[in-house]
């Protein structure tokens, strides 16, 4: 249990699977499922004052969320099971406005959402990021961590910030972005928006939801959206009625 924690505390504190070295990557991806089970076993003290919720452990999400890309299907499936059986307990607004806010991996997020629609936190909660700033210069210098990367410690979640910054109807930003951003990063944060967009899409919708997505972001990323639709990687709602 002392290693599973300490394994905790080390991809919990990275968050993301770019900012991972070997060695805590592979310890991560062999503890797997210790992590999966630390989130579904883990018990919270209900506070007072915020109703029915607690505060959560977001180093464990994150934890869980930055080997996320390596699992196979089932294994991720396990992840947003045991996420569930913390979430499904409280009333959806608490869920959407006190912990999924806080996760960092595009995948992990979407497949929940997926999975559960109203637990989406919505792109507003770190708006004071990018409101009122002129260009992305400033952006860049002072919540980039200069790997193309955000500084984590400005950022709550990395996917929701990322998204945000991409549509022209949050900013004006989206081309800069997208031109310092982690390139591996931007194609997990492109399969999280393609997940959310197109998991439950009727084939009659999916033109109008492609345009859509034509609109909102940056040009550079549009090939990658057909892209990630066809490859339709993400997880099935009706595992989780």
């Amino acid at each position: 249990m002392i290693q599973t924690q300490q394994t905790i505390e080390a991809l919990g504190k990275l968050g993301l699977l770019e900012r991972l070295c070997k060695y805590i990557k592979d310890e991560g991806l062999s503890n797997y499922r210790n992590l999966i089970d630390s989130v579904r076993k883990k018990t919270y003290e209900r506070v007072q004052g915020i109703g029915d919720d607690f505060i959560p452990d977001n180093n464990l999400y994150d934890a869980v969320g930055a080997i996320y890309p390596l699992l196979n299907r089932d294994q991720k499936n396990d992840a947003i099971r045991a996420h569930l059986s913390q979430f499904d307990g409280l009333n959806y607004l608490a869920v959407n406005s006190n912990h999924t806010p806080y996760i960092r991996e595009p995948l992990l997020l979407s497949d929940i959402v997926i999975a559960r629609p109203l637990y989406w936190p919505g792109l507003k909660d770190e708006r004071h990021l990018w409101e009122g700033k002129n260009n992305f210069a400033y952006l860049e210098k002072n919540i980039m961590a200069g790997d193309g990367l955000f500084d984590r410690t400005k950022v709550k979640s990395d996917f929701l910030v990322a998204y945000a910054l991409m549509r022209k109807d949050f900013t004006s930003f989206g081309d800069d972005y997208v031109r310092a951003v982690n390139p591996k990063f931007l194609d997990r944060v492109m399969k999280g928006i393609v997940a959310l967009r197109f998991a439950k899409s009727p084939e009659k919708e999916i033109e109008n939801r492609r345009n859509r997505l034509y609109e909102l972001l940056p040009k550079a990323t549009h090939e990658k959206i057909e892209h990630f639709r066809k490859e339709a990687d993400w997880t099935d709602a009706d595992e989780f009625k």
